[in-house]
């Protein structure tokens, strides 16, 4: 019995003791590493865990408690009149008002113009119908902030391109002015258009045919079937898109600033901008406006989640068969040239005028040779110190954004996917929670947490990047989560039975697998973080300026070419960042298909 003392001592002892004192005993020295390796990796993912939790909750929820205390007047003495100032006072009320009426424009107008080009590309033989796909697509990744700078110098009152042609035509001035109300819900949603375009898109190729056959054969004509069954079907879809827009439309502070400020309209990003730009700064009426700006987003989010909730706009029938596509017959080419105008004023137009201006000593003279020049650029690149210096930080708080956004998703998808770790998924909704926030109320929440001590570093590159990494962490996490996914876990549990170790496991299996959907999601986090503005713009000091705020200063000083060729070399950083994420996307499914795994 002397020989199973041992046994016995460490059947008392903690779970690697008890094992590694067996393997011990019967002389199993690997056993017993492999034994202390699991101790080791389980202590790493709780520590994981605990830093990923404190990170989080220091970077989103810290500032978002803060965005209330300083809605309530802390930390000076509670008082509860700012709240009530943010719903009661006739500019906030003014502000909010504006924005009702933007969201509820912008809904409907992309509508319109998204839903019919949908329908056209999916389910007819329209021309060209992979190039109105591209353009819309273009459309949505141009920053609108660019797209609206485009139409100041198309649509602007005097001097624009398109109203001094009205006027030299009809011999009267041109009614059409880019800055109003109308023009900043007109601007907007030549963005956000592409989101009602898509979703539609997508519903209407999963139709079921049989519906609509079934209707033709019991003698509907064309327009009774679109209007009694495949649009019914896709409402839902539509629908989405729409309240999806509209809320999209409340955030976007660019075309609310370059269009709306000059015409004296304000919205509730401009209003909040406002209040922190003067000279004392408003912390607390900020805050306050930014809670109310966060009650109409979740409020928007709540409706469209309710309404997409109540059934699902995809029909699947047993034949899996496709759509048919209605033959247009002599409406082709008409349709051809009409969508062509909307998806052309959307993505076309904004390009051109950018670089007819970019090239131009005087854009408002024509382009001529003698009018051409690369003088623009140089401003922007070399000459200009406010430009150059933006471009710079740019792209340093992008790189750095994305780089440490995906780190930190991985790591939180990893817990989430690969573990059954308690708090693994209060990580994952804790990432999740800054897609609602619009990006002026994440920067309202970030100046009043890190302005003042403990951790005070307003006026630093540094509360920049937190803002870009906290804005993108949804779209890392969700990455790195469904690129984890895609993995079968026996591939790292072979390579675990083989001796391997946990952090070996990791860097040789599982890195280079998820290799390309990883850069994937760095493309996504960079791309945006380029060209940010509504977080940015009320979080920059001198000397960390951004390419966004850069044309945002230059263009209130009425340097419109300098504007147009620092918009136009961040366009063309755009595009390429955008081909090189389609074709890191296309090789990861290819890279993710049976036929490559075998």
């Amino acid at each position: 019995m002397a020989s199973g003392a041992p046994t016995f001592a460490a059947l008392r002892a903690d779970r690697f003791d008890v094992r590694a004192a067996t393997h011990a005993g019967t002389g199993d020295v690997q056993g017993a590493v492999r034994e202390a390796s699991i101790v080791v990796r389980d202590a790493t993912r709780a520590a994981m865990l605990g830093l990923g939790v404190a990170a989080l909750l220091l970077f989103i929820g810290y500032p978002l408690c803060w965005l209330v205390f300083g809605a309530l007047g802390l930390p000076g003495q509670f008082d509860p009149r700012f709240l009530v100032r943010a719903l009661t006072q006739a500019g906030n009320l003014a502000a909010l008002a504006n924005t009702a009426i933007l969201a509820l424009g912008v809904g409907l107008l992309s509508v319109v113009l998204g839903v019919p080009v949908a329908w056209a590309t999916a389910r007819t033989d329209l021309p060209m119908r992979k190039v109105f796909h591209g353009l819309v697509g273009l459309a949505y990744i141009l920053p609108p902030y660019l797209t609206s700078v485009a139409y100041i110098i198309l649509l602007g009152p005097n001097a624009g391109y398109l109203n001094r042609l009205i006027a030299s035509t009809t011999g009267t001035r041109s009614p059409i002015d880019i800055f109003s109300g109308a023009g900043v819900t007109f601007v907007i949603a030549m963005h956000v258009y592409a989101i009602p375009y898509f979703l539609a898109y997508g519903a209407l190729q999963s139709v079921d045919p049989s519906l609509e056959e079934s209707a033709r054969m019991l003698g509907a004509r064309r327009w009774t079937t679109l209007r009694r069954i495949t649009f019914p079907l896709v409402a839902p879809a539509i629908t989405g898109g729409a309240l999806l827009a509209a809320i999209n439309s409340m955030a976007l502070f660019g075309p609310q600033a370059f269009l709306g400020l000059p015409a004296q309209i304000v919205y509730l990003p401009t209003r909040i901008y406002g209040a922190l730009s003067g000279y004392p700064p408003r912390y607390a009426d900020a805050s306050a406006l930014s809670i109310v700006l966060v009650l109409a987003t979740v409020i928007g989010l709540a409706v469209q989640r309710r309404y997409l909730g109540r059934r699902s706009f995809v029909t699947v029938s047993g034949r899996s068969a496709r759509p048919g596509r209605h033959a247009l017959g002599a409406l082709r080419w008409p349709l051809a040239l009409l969508f062509l105008v909307v998806v052309g004023l959307s993505s076309i137009a904004p390009l051109a005028v950018l670089l007819a201006a970019a090239f131009s000593k005087i854009w408002t003279d024509p382009l001529t040779l003698d009018n051409l020049t690369l003088a623009n650029f140089f401003a922007a690149l070399v000459d200009n110190q406010i430009a150059a210096r933006g471009i710079l930080n740019s792209f340093k708080l992008a790189i750095g954004a994305a780089t440490l956004a995906v780190l930190i998703g991985l790591a939180i998808a990893y817990l989430d996917v690969r573990t059954r770790l308690r708090g693994a998924r209060l990580l994952d909704y804790l990432a999740i929670l800054p897609l609602g926030l619009p990006g002026t109320v994440l920067a309202v929440a970030m100046l009043q947490a890190f302005i003042r001590f403990p951790v005070s570093i307003y006026g630093t590159v540094w509360i920049l990047l937190i803002a870009y990494i906290v804005r993108s962490m949804p779209i890392a996490v969700r990455g790195a989560n469904g690129a984890l996914r895609q993995v079968d876990a026996s591939l790292e549990e072979a390579a675990r039975v083989a001796g391997a170790s946990w952090l070996t496991t990791i860097r040789r299996i599982l890195l280079p697998i998820v290799r390309s959907n990883l850069m994937l999601a760095w493309l996504l986090v960079f791309i945006p973080a380029l060209a940010e503005l509504s977080a940015t713009i009320l979080l920059y000091t001198n000397g960390t300026e951004t390419i966004s705020v850069a044309i945002f200063r230059l263009s209130d000083l009425g340097q419109l070419e300098v504007v147009a060729a620092l918009s136009s070399v961040l366009i063309a950083v755009i595009l390429a960042a955008t081909l090189l994420t389609q074709w890191l996307a296309a090789r990861g499914r290819t890279a993710m298909s049976p036929e490559a795994a075998i």
